[in-house]
């Protein structure tokens, strides 16, 4: 590329269904530079909560030939942190709506509650 124009933010919403409850997703891509990183902060508020829901997402598995990381540092590193780990690939789709469900999931997990009706989230 000879110029690249970086993502400062794009919103998306989505519903889906998850374990069958309806969810609306609320997406801001930021696109995760370092150019807008203080635009990115005033984005992310955690309110009211001890836990913090957490996805570790391995990108662009896609290109198995030029992988830095493997498939088990990036599990036991998941496991350190006692969240999911989910490989994807948007290129290929490849677990792309399961990160978005494996991220729902945790958002919703609250060991005093068992019964979820619906869910509205918002990922950055």
């Amino acid at each position: 590329m000879e110029k690249y124009d970086p993502t400062i933010e794009d919103f998306y919403r989505k519903e889906i269904e998850v374990d069958n409850s309806p969810c609306v997703l609320e997406i801001l891509d930021t696109a995760g530079t370092e150019q807008f990183a203080s635009m990115r902060d005033l984005y992310i508020k955690v309110k009211g909560s001890d836990r913090v829901p957490i996805l570790l997402v391995g990108n662009k598995v896609d290109l198995e030939h030029q992988r830095e990381v493997a498939s088990v540092e990036g599990s036991g590193l998941a496991q350190i942190w006692g969240c999911p780990f989910v490989e994807a690939s948007a290129k290929n789709r490849t677990n792309v709506n399961e990160m978005f469900a494996e991220i729902v999931r945790e958002m919703n997990f609250n060991p005093e509650k068992k019964e979820k009706n619906y869910c509205c989230c918002t990922i950055i």
